[in-house]
């Protein structure tokens, strides 16, 4: 099921990138997720934005779906999850990209630290309240590891 919802919304960023004229130069998949790098052909501001909300609006889309259909269930979990998620202010992120078009490096960076700095309080909060999750643990430690390194 998450397999399939990651598919999808992969497919999301497609259709609008191809209806927009462009088209995938590269499709990597890879351990933190798939990656679609776009031809050369230059898209408007408006237009990239559109393709880089298209993934999360398919997630968003299959989860009130499935909600209206069947009262909701794990793929309504996963696909709200990973709309969420994709969309969170991170570089290798969907949002991160957002937020690189919307706002200035320095913008950027400040939030980019805040949030991992309230992610952090959050995870010390649940290790001391003895409810973490070794995949938020795990999920955290990818993307503050990405950050870093970059």
């Amino acid at each position: 099921m998450t397999l399939v919802s990651c598919a999808l919304h992969e497919l999301g960023h497609l259709v609008l990138m191809t209806a927009f004229g462009s088209s995938p130069q590269e499709i990597v998949v890879y351990g933190g997720g798939i990656r679609i790098t776009p031809d050369n052909k230059q898209l408007s501001k408006n237009h990239e934005l559109a393709v880089l909300f298209g993934g999360a609006a398919v997630n968003f889309a299959l989860c009130l779906l499935s909600y209206l259909t069947s009262g909701g269930g794990f793929f309504c979990q996963v696909n709200f999850l990973l709309g969420v998620l994709n969309l969170l202010p991170f570089r290798y992120f969907d949002g991160g990209r957002i937020l690189v078009l919307l706002a200035d490096g320095k913008i950027c960076e400040l939030f980019r630290a805040v949030f991992i700095l309230l992610t952090a309080v959050a995870m010390i909060h649940m290790i001391l309240h003895g409810t973490v999750s070794i995949s938020f643990a795990a999920t955290f430690c990818f993307i503050v590891l990405s950050e870093v390194i970059y």
